[in-house]
């Protein structure tokens, strides 16, 4: 089993790997544009880039969406573009790099926490040890090594506002599983980024928050590997496996994302790494293991009352005919 999705945890491992480098481009852009501007000008170019890829592969039928679904994605495009990125931009002004990728790493407990009361998704006891592993990691990471910092709740704005962030991507992922089976990964990600970067647009120009200090082709770049890396690699490939190995073995990957953030935090912008970091991520990651080799099942849709009505008349008629 593990043998036949490895393919789908390497897609997983990808995305990750670039999303680590998602609180490096903020921290750096966040001197050079507003949040609102930084999001609404990335998930448009998120949004151009797939739109396009999409007429390419599948010309305009492919962009063709049911009722349903569009609402589903109007949804998904608040929690998970408009809110998710302006809580995170919004929070890199007041904490460093290398600390909001380590708050991220809460996401996927809430996460299997969403999935079991509303998709049905169970994970074996081994699933729920794993889980709890590494989210002490990542507290142990959160509290510098001291819980004091978590008794006496010693956490800055920025701090709580990318937790906040973090809650509404587990709702971006579990409302992911009501869309058609058929819609693929790419409308997915071109429709909610198309909606989200719209939000944020019009929220930046009625509190006038669309901003922009400086733009240097350092900033450039940086803006390129958050908008196409980031947004484009990621999100698609996020989708795309996700719905194969289901939502709390994948959401366990995040758990990955402050390991990465915290390489490119020490290693480009120059932030410490000490042995309280190490040991933490030493948990995230094998909690991580051991939460993908766990088993994992949902539970099927409950019987309508009408449905139950007919299995009692089709009883009581046969028991009618046998007497």
């Amino acid at each position: 089993m593990l043998n036949g999705r490895l393919k789908y945890y390497l897609i997983l491992l990808l995305a990750c790997f670039i999303w680590g480098a998602t609180p490096l481009c903020g921290r750096v852009l966040k001197d050079s544009m507003s949040p609102m501007l930084i999001t609404s000008a990335r998930f448009y170019v998120v949004a151009l880039i797939l739109f396009a890829l999409i007429l390419i592969l599948h010309g305009k039928k492919g962009l063709l969406v049911s009722r349903r679904d569009l609402m589903i994605l109007l949804i998904m495009s608040v929690v998970g573009i408009f809110l998710h990125n302006s809580l995170l931009f919004e929070g890199l002004r007041y904490t460093p790099a290398s600390n909001a990728s380590i708050i991220e790493s809460i996401g996927p407990s809430v996460t299997s926490i969403l999935a079991f009361f509303f998709i049905g998704e169970r994970l074996s006891s081994s699933g729920w040890i794993g889980i709890f592993i590494s989210c002490f990691g990542a507290i142990f990471i959160v509290c510098k090594g001291s819980f004091s910092t978590l008794v006496n709740f010693e956490f800055n704005i920025g701090e709580l506002l990318v937790l906040l962030c973090e809650i509404m991507w587990s709702v971006y992922v579990i409302i992911s599983w009501r869309l058609s089976k058929n819609i693929s990964a790419l409308v997915v990600t071109a429709y909610t980024g198309l909606f989200g970067a719209t939000m944020c647009l019009l929220t930046g120009l009625c509190l006038g928050s669309l901003e922009v200090y400086r733009f240097t082709f350092s900033d450039a770049g940086y803006f390129f590997v958050l908008s196409v890396f980031a947004g484009v690699v990621s999100f698609a490939s996020w989708n795309y496996a996700i719905s194969r190995v289901g939502a709390s073995k994948g959401s366990t990957f995040i758990y990955l994302v402050p390991v990465f953030g915290v390489m490119f935090g020490v290693s480009i912008l120059g932030e410490s790494f000490s042995l309280y970091e190490g040991l933490g991520a030493l948990f995230v990651v094998t909690g991580m293991f051991i939460s993908i080799k766990a088993k994992s099942s949902t539970k099927e849709n409950r019987k309508t009352i009408k449905e139950i009505k007919q299995e009692i008349i089709q009883k009581q008629n046969r028991k009618t005919k046998s007497a």
